[in-house]
């Protein structure tokens, strides 16, 4: 059996050892630098959705995880037949998979002539409300980065930062797992390659990779939904559901309903500047 730091691979159960689990999402696209970089070269302004790549990641404590899972499996009973709806365009039954794309847009599953939308989001908002995890979010103003001459893999840097606020979010002799969403074959493997590096040789710059791998048990990559389209990744719908509201919050300075609603899950709340939300350069 291949280990976590050989090749991208999922996990399908969590272990008794594990005490944490951290499940990421992103926003922004890290590919926009060379965007970014075209108009700074021909003097041009950068619009706020195109300076921002956001990464978040969501702690939760074993308990709190699998709290969040049935809750959510819950609320989902509640609008599709045993949570499951058919998807015409892959003539097949799917499990719900909240996305904050589609809800946003009424897209698909979440359409008004399937459920009651207003009502769904007053449950959402509910739900969400009650989830307890601790919140770490990382953002790169592109257009800084580059002007200020750096060079390194944006979502590195990013993930880096993300790990040292996992470290300190966390208690001491306490192990954790690490969960993304697959991206692509090539993607995953570049990505896999440098979090292998940092953890098992390098670390960063204020964590040792000792502490890193003391503390980390493996880091996985997990689609939306498993092959039979039977079952999704909560945590990873729970990072998406929350990493949306703090990259427009990022962009725009401005705390809307959703972001409100999971406010004083950020680490360091109130004062998580710096600390839950890190913007940089």
């Amino acid at each position: 059996m291949s280990k976590w730091y050989e090749k991208p691979t999922k996990i399908v159960s969590i272990g008794k050892d594990i005490d944490y689990i951290m499940c990421i999402d992103e926003n922004g696209s890290s590919s926009n630098l060379t965007y970014v970089l075209k108009q700074i070269s021909n003097d041009k302004e950068v619009s706020e959705d195109d300076k921002y790549f956001t990464i978040t990641g969501c702690i939760f404590t074993k308990s709190q995880y699998m709290d969040s899972k049935q809750n959510i499996k819950r609320l989902k009973r509640k609008y599709w037949d045993n949570g499951v709806f058919y998807d015409s365009k892959l003539q097949r039954n799917k499990a719900v998979c909240f996305h904050s794309r589609e809800i946003r847009k009424h897209d698909n599953c979440f359409n008004d002539s399937i459920i009651n939308y207003d009502e769904f989001m007053i449950d959402l908002s509910a739900i969400l409300n009650n989830v307890e995890c601790k919140i770490i979010s990382i953002s790169i103003n592109l257009y800084e980065y580059l002007k200020r001459g750096y060079t390194h893999n944006v979502y590195n840097v990013a993930f880096d930062f993300l790990l040292e606020r996992y470290i300190y979010e966390t208690s001491n002799k306490k192990k954790g797992i690490i969960m993304l969403e697959a991206r692509g074959k090539d993607e995953d493997g570049e990505l896999l390659k440098h979090i292998s590096k940092v953890i098992n040789v390098t670390g960063t710059k204020q964590i040792s990779s000792k502490e890193l791998k003391s503390k980390i048990s493996g880091v996985y990559f997990n689609p939306k939904w498993n092959e039979e389209y039977s079952v999704t990744y909560i945590g990873l719908e729970i990072a998406d559901l929350f990493s949306y509201p703090i990259h427009k919050y990022v962009k725009r300075n401005v705390k809307d309903q959703a972001f409100l609603v999971m406010e004083n899950k950020i680490a360091g709340y109130p004062n998580y500047k710096n600390k839950g939300i890190k913007i940089f350069p």
